[in-house]
């Protein structure tokens, strides 16, 4: 499971929602992740490895009266240094997680977006050098998988792309991923492009995307 996002529930349950190979989006309760006021009770020694973009193997239960799935057992698949370290790193999970968290709203199981996602976090794991561009190369995937490729605005009537984003995006979309990483840009393009970007996930998804991180991204591109 590829967590997306996690919601603290009461004063010690946690749910964790997820996009998972076999079921696609699920939502599963831990309970126990979080100590209660007065008690001793310890918090969930794994609880610390929910975060964006972890990828874990997990066991859960459903109980014939819960309307919502129990994270019984989870373990990481993969140990991630530097999405958790990285600065830079962490602020393009934070976006990716939370662009997958209000995008996939009712996915079904669908194997080869789970294969690509996975596949992209340990690319941003493994990662050496300047990760600024890698939202925008996984933004040129993703919509593809989507179903709404970006190549397919550029002759319809609505487009929010300019010109010079338009050439971007095909110089982005032709190029390997290790030349995709290199191409220069500043970060006031890469900001308007990411914005135009949503615009066009908007339109095609019926529904406003809105997020905080994008915020955070680009500040920490000015500084990086």
């Amino acid at each position: 499971m590829i967590v997306l996002h996690t919601t603290r529930y009461g004063d010690t349950s946690l749910i964790v929602h997820g996009y998972t190979r076999e079921e696609g989006r699920m939502s599963l309760m831990l309970r126990g992740a979080f100590r209660t006021s007065g008690k001793r009770r310890p918090s969930h020694p794994g609880a610390v490895l929910l975060h964006p973009l972890s990828i874990v193997n997990y066991v859960a239960s459903r109980s014939p009266k819960a309307g919502m799935a129990y994270l019984r057992e989870f373990s990481p698949k993969y140990r991630l240094h530097s999405i958790r370290e990285d600065i830079g790193k962490i602020s393009i999970a934070m976006f990716i997680s939370e662009l997958l968290f209000r995008t996939l709203l009712h996915s079904e199981r669908d194997e080869d977006l789970y294969d690509f996602l996975e596949d992209a976090v340990l690319r941003l794991e493994a990662l050496e050098g300047n990760a600024a561009n890698f939202h925008l190369w996984f933004l040129d995937r993703y919509a593809a998988y989507l179903g709404f490729p970006f190549e397919r605005g550029f002759n319809l009537d609505y487009n929010p792309f300019t010109p010079q984003q338009t050439g971007r995006l095909q110089t982005l979309h032709e190029a390997a991923f290790e030349e995709a990483m290199t191409l220069p840009m500043t970060g006031a393009e890469r900001k308007d492009l990411v914005e135009a970007v949503l615009r066009w996930l908007e339109y095609h998804t019926g529904s406003r995307i809105d997020l905080r991180s994008v915020a955070v991204l680009h500040q920490i591109s000015k500084i990086r």
